[in-house]
């Protein structure tokens, strides 16, 4: 079979007239886009203006500071959540933890609640790490791969597959502390290993859109991490986020992709380590370049 059916469920979002786009408080940049239900709560909103013609909602001008903007947005989130029909969608999502909304491009424009960002469509970051055993270090000579299966108790997702590590970048760590963090934090791998061991290998982003139909523009910064056979026990949850990992050769992992036992995100960062390991190729996937475009999606907001 084509991978495609898996990027496709990644890279699903398809704007409709329903949709609002999030500007800037000079109303001239577009930051998200926001979902009819989000909408109809905005417009009642003094701090955002609507225009229903053109089918915008604006930061107010008076936010004129980075300041301003986060007072108001925290303001704004945290009063949400007393909301009934957000209590599944934002409290019980609440991080206490900051996302960053950029405008233009590499400036910081407003800091918001990570639970609160996905609500207005914005861009959202990350970083997936694959823990794997090289060929040449495998006790048979083929690539494995350490996979964690999803804590049943997780708000999304539950008792899935999942790439080794995973997290948000959240303000103010970069992605080298979020790195180090999220590997500590989830597999209780220490700092030193994680150094020695670690490789930037590139970037995916895609638009996914939700089951409960919210736009996600996601940008996920990739990291290979070689932890060999007899590592292995370096590897120990700690903080509930997966019940337990398994080192999967790739061929099972091939199997447990087909089958779609794999987070949507994280089975779409598993393909693209995947490609790079030459594993789906231009030989073996009809879909190939299609699958590799829509890893890489640009999107017509400000990015970091």
């Amino acid at each position: 079979m084509s991978f495609l059916s898996i990027v496709e469920t990644v890279d699903s979002f398809k704007k409709t007239d329903a949709f609002y786009t999030l500007l800037d408080h000079k109303g001239s940049v577009p930051l998200g886009y926001i979902d009819p239900t989000i909408v109809k709560l905005l417009q009642s909103e003094s701090a955002f203006v609507t225009n229903n013609e053109s089918k915008t909602i604006a930061i107010g001008s008076k936010f004129d500071t980075m300041e301003k903007r986060n007072e108001m947005l925290a303001e704004v989130a945290d009063r949400w959540r007393k909301i009934p029909e957000l209590d599944e969608r934002l409290n019980k999502g609440w991080r206490n933890e900051l996302f960053v909304i950029y405008n233009p491009s590499k400036t910081e424009y407003a800091h918001m609640e990570r639970a609160f960002s996905v609500l207005l469509g914005v861009v959202t970051y990350g970083c997936h790490i694959n823990g794997y055993v090289p060929p040449e270090l495998s006790s048979n000579g083929k690539l494995k791969l350490y996979i964690p299966r999803r804590s049943k108790t997780k708000s999304t997702f539950p008792g899935m597959l999942d790439n080794t590590v995973a997290g948000g970048l959240g303000y103010p760590h970069g992605l080298e502390t979020t790195v180090i963090k999220e590997c500590f934090e989830e597999a209780g791998l220490q700092e030193d290993f994680v150094r020695k061991n670690i490789k930037s290998t590139g970037v995916v982003s895609y638009f996914y859109q939700t089951d409960d139909g919210r736009a996600e523009p996601e940008v996920e910064y990739t990291y290979d991490l070689i932890i060999k056979e007899d590592e292995a026990h370096l590897i120990k949850p700690q903080d509930g986020e997966a019940e337990d990992f398994q080192l999967m050769s790739v061929e099972e992992v091939l199997e447990r992709l087909k089958n779609k036992e794999f987070k949507p995100n994280c089975g779409l960062v598993i393909i693209d380590f995947l490609i790079r390991h030459g594993f789906i190729t231009a030989e073996n996937e009809p879909d190939y370049l299609e699958i590799v475009s829509r890893c890489h999606v640009r999107f017509p907001f400000p990015t970091r």
